[in-house]
């Protein structure tokens, strides 16, 4: 059982590999092409695929029809028709010829070209329903070669209708080549339907003419319709491909591999497409140079393509490609043209710049330096001006002091050593440089890797001797020095040495720059101060003094030193707090932060100390609280002190135990905000009580009395002359603020009202926000019946007013008006000008509550208070009411009648 499965087995396995070959060799025998009815001439008949059907060494060579040729195209055989073919209705048979290179024995695989008529249908294909149809009149379209070389006229095809059995017909013909250009080409016999043509016609100018034939009796009657009767002219290879461009331009890089693309050459032909007369060639006829052969051309796609990796742009940087294109797929009958591909070899870095000599030496001065001292030259091979050819220079060895340096002259390509600072003879007498260079890119090597390409060369360097100036040890010195030293105490000494005796001998010294002339040097180069030195001053940033010192030599030779003095602080001021005074809260901070800090800058006090000092009182440790927050920083806390302003005396230790008493003023508050206390001009202004209103309403009623003062005194002086009317204010000066009990009482708010409450004092007299007792508020009830009872509407205002003060009759000035006859007047022509000023400000008058003037009684001076009573004449002369300023028609409206 186990044999006859394993059997089975391989059987079916047999069978798996034979049935590819058995279905390959069953399509070879089984070509069909379906194929147009005409076919013309280098058309395409079909395309097969004969590489299953190959044997080894078997190659096609042809077909057994003459008028069928077959080529190789895309991997794939083209079948073209030779001549002109017009297929008949059965299937025609044809043979492809294979060869075998060896043997030369042929074999044949048969090809069957059927007909589209002929062709079988589709398995999805439509089934037309059967119709009768009427017969057509005329012929297929007509084909004819357009290089015909034969008789002229030459018979095309013969149009006969049906119907001529019955008429006479007439047969013309119309469209392009008989009455449309070229005029003339066509002809027709009109009585047999014989078409002809006049001459040679050019396929690539008219591929086709559609003619128009037409049936007539003699009569002019059409018993057929028109026919469409189109002439296809067949194409003949009269074209000889061109190129598509004169020279084909290309690029490659040196050393690329065999088989590197370098480019495409194109060309076209005008013949017919899809034919073989423009299945196109390509050929290589010659490279120039022509040896070595380092190029080749892909016959079917034109692409040029190299043959080895020899190329190298140093031997030879370009190529030129003579290059052919035929068409006719190459074969007999082509015809063709010639080209040009211009192939330029680019550049890789594949030489490493090369130093001309083996070593280079160079000398240089001492204390010399800002020269080139040496220009080292490389050769490069490569491309000039590229980066394959750009040199870098390093020094790889031996400038350890860095007193050298190295870069390129881009011009030359170059390494150019310089000397960056000056060298000391007595140090270094001589370098052994080794200096390195290689390109900005890598190097490629023969084997395609990438290299350093690093070169050395080594380059001496000798320094020489020259005679030098004085040197400073060290060439700039630093000291450490206190402030306030007295004059002439000693800074440091600061000697120079001549580098080639190594001795200070005959070395004088003198200052250079000394800004503040603190210091004085010596001629044994002791420097002493001359001044004293401040460690505050403002002249010394950083408080470093730099003082520079010229030292010269026997030989005149000078040398420069630099002495840099860092001050150090003298602690000359004691500790204190950076502000003296602060604040607490009634209700909210309830302590205030107070700093140490020390004029002499030093922080070598820290830590302070800090802590009420009760020598004098002891009652201040009880009263305030001191809590130190870190080494300078102080908080001061209330224990139950009062409103009012105290001295706080605060004791500061710094860590030497040296103590600064420090009297701090603290001033207890109240805080609208719990963190700001209200100064009282502040408190006066933004939180006013009944007294401050009561002063500041009082203030006003003040200020008007002087003012009708003023005007009664003016008017008293015109009363002498007998005659009723008003002093003529011609200066029309403006009225000056007088001075006011409180801030703010000077000017009165339009829109102010008079409160409920007042503020009452405290203990001591003064104010405070918020108090109140029981005698604030009977004065309140007083002072606001005052006001409603003063409250007078009219002119009999005046006369009420005389008879409550008991008086009955009184003696007047017989030149003064009375106090009815001034409010008659003064209430009617003040409220006009009120009201005309108004227009200019605000058109609401203030609502405060206005207190009318009593009399002053009998016997007064002054007489009524009104004494705008005493103005005599025309309202005229009240024209100084048209110039008042803001300030005085706020007090012009606390005097006018509401």
């Amino acid at each position: 059982m186990g044999s006859a499965r394993g059997s089975v087995t391989m059987y079916c396995c047999f069978l798996a590999l034979l049935l590819p070959l058995v279905a390959a060799e069953k399509s070879c025998h089984h070509i069909k092409l379906p194929v147009h009815h005409n076919i013309r001439t280098g058309s395409l008949v079909g395309t097969v695929d004969l590489h299953k059907c190959l044997h080894p060494n078997e190659a096609v060579a042809g077909t057994t029809n003459s008028n069928f040729t077959i080529e190789h195209v895309n991997f794939a055989f083209a079948i073209y028709a030779t001549k002109h073919v017009k297929m008949p209705i059965h299937p025609v048979s044809l043979g492809i010829i294979l060869q075998n290179q060896d043997s030369k024995k042929e074999r044949i695989i048969p090809v069957t070209l059927v007909p589209e008529k002929n062709a079988e249908k589709g398995r999805y294909t439509r089934e037309l329903l059967l119709r009768r149809t009427k017969r057509r009149w005329g012929p297929m379209p007509i084909g004819h070669n357009e290089n015909y070389r034969g008789i002229f006229p030459c018979f095309l095809e013969r149009v006969q209708s049906d119907t001529q059995v019955l008429y006479d017909i007439i047969y013309t013909i119309s469209g392009p080549g008989v009455d449309q250009p070229p005029i003339g080409l066509f002809q027709m016999n009109p009585k047999t339907g014989d078409l002809y043509i006049n001459g040679l016609v050019d396929r690539e100018e008219y591929p086709s003419f559609p003619l128009t034939v037409y049936a007539t009796t003699v009569d002019g009657y059409s018993p057929e319709s028109p026919l469409t009767l189109p002439v296809n002219i067949e194409d003949d290879n009269d074209n000889a491909p061109v190129f598509t461009e004169a020279v084909f331009c290309a690029e490659v890089l040196e050393h690329s591999k065999a088989g590197t693309i370098v480019g495409r050459v194109n060309a076209s032909d005008r013949d017919e497409p899809q034919t073989r007369h423009t299945l196109l060639r390509y050929y290589l006829l010659r490279q120039i140079p022509p040896s070595p052969l380092l190029f080749a051309v892909n016959a079917e796609y034109g692409i040029v393509t190299t043959l080895s990796n020899s190329l190298d742009r140093e031997t030879l940087d370009h190529y030129t490609l003579i290059l052919e294109v035929r068409d006719m797929g190459g074969s007999i009958g082509y015809l063709s043209s010639t080209g040009t591909m211009s192939i330029t070899v680019t550049d890789m870095n594949d030489f490493a710049p090369i130093f001309s000599q083996q070593s280079y030496q160079t000398e240089v001065n001492e204390n010399e330096y800002g020269m080139v001292i040496l220009r080292i030259p490389v050769t490069d091979n490569d491309l000039r001006n590229t980066s394959n050819w750009k040199a870098v220079y390093t020094i790889t060895q031996g400038n350890e002091k860095r007193f050298f340096n190295i870069t390129t002259d881009p011009m030359t390509n170059e390494g150019l050593l310089s000397v960056v600072k000056g060298i000391n003879y007595e140090e270094d007498k001589s370098f052994l440089l080794q200096v390195a260079v290689a390109n900005e890119v890598s190097l490629i090597t023969p084997s395609g890797t990438k290299s350093s390409g690093i070169v050395t060369v080594p380059v001496t360097v000798t320094v020489k001797d020259v005679d030098e100036g004085p040197e400073c040890q060290p060439k700039i010195k630093e000291v450490f020095v206190q402030e306030n030293q007295t004059v002439g105490t000693l800074v440091t000494e600061y000697t120079a040495i001549d580098p080639e005796t190594k001795t200070s001998t005959g070395i004088r010294y003198q200052k250079l720059s000394d800004p503040l002339s603190w210091v004085s040097v010596a001629d044994n180069g002791r420097i002493t101060t001359a001044q004293l030195m401040d460690y505050e001053s403002k002249d010394v940033p950083n408080h470093k003094y730099n003082v520079t010192f010229l030292a010269t030599d026997t030989s005149g030779k000078t040398g420069t030193c630099t002495l840099v003095i860092n001050l150090t602080d003298l602690d000359e001021h004691g500790p204190q707090f950076s502000r003296i005074s602060g604040s607490i809260c009634t209700n909210g901070r309830t302590s205030d932060r107070f700093e140490v800090v020390d004029k002499d800058g030093s922080v070598v006090k820290f830590p302070y100390r800090i802590q009420l000092d009760s020598s004098v009182d002891t009652r201040v440790q009880n009263q305030w609280r001191i809590t130190q927050e870190n080494d300078n920083t102080v908080r001061v806390e209330n224990a139950g002190n009062d409103v009012g302003t105290y001295v706080v005396p605060v004791k500061i230790i710094d860590h030497l135990g040296r103590a600064t008493i420090q009297n701090v003023g603290i001033s207890v508050c109240n805080c609208p905000d719990g963190q700001n206390c209200v100064s009282p001009r502040t408190s006066s202004s933004t939180a006013l009580g009944g007294l401050a209103i009561l002063i500041m309403v009082l203030s006003a009623l003040l200020l008007a009395l002087l003012l009708c003062l003023l005007l009664a005194c003016l008017c008293g002086a015109g009363a002498g002359k007998g005659n009723l009317g008003y002093v003529d204010d011609a200066a029309q000066q403006n009225l000056i603020v007088a001075n006011t009990e409180a801030p703010g009482a000077d000017v009165m708010d339009p829109n102010f009202k008079v409160p409920i409450t007042i503020i009452n004092s405290n203990k001591s007299g003064n104010a405070q926000p918020g108090s109140y007792d029981q005698n604030s508020q009977e004065m309140t009830q007083i002072r606001n019946q005052q006001l409603n009872t003063s409250k007078i509407t009219d002119h009999h205002l005046g006369m009420r007013t005389l008879h409550s003060m008991g008086g009955g009759h009184q003696r007047f000035d017989p030149s003064r008006q009375t106090y009815s006859e001034w409010q008659s007047f003064m209430n009617t022509h003040l409220g006009d000008k009120l009201y005309v000023c108004g227009q200019n400000e605000e058109t609401q008058h203030g609502e405060d509550y206005v207190v009318p003037y009593n009399y002053e009684g009998r016997g007064s001076a002054a007489g009524s208070v009104g004494c705008c009573s005493e103005l005599r004449g025309d309202d005229d002369r009240m024209d100084f009411l048209n110039h008042l300023e803001p300030k005085f028609r706020t007090l012009a409206e606390v005097c006018a009648k509401k």
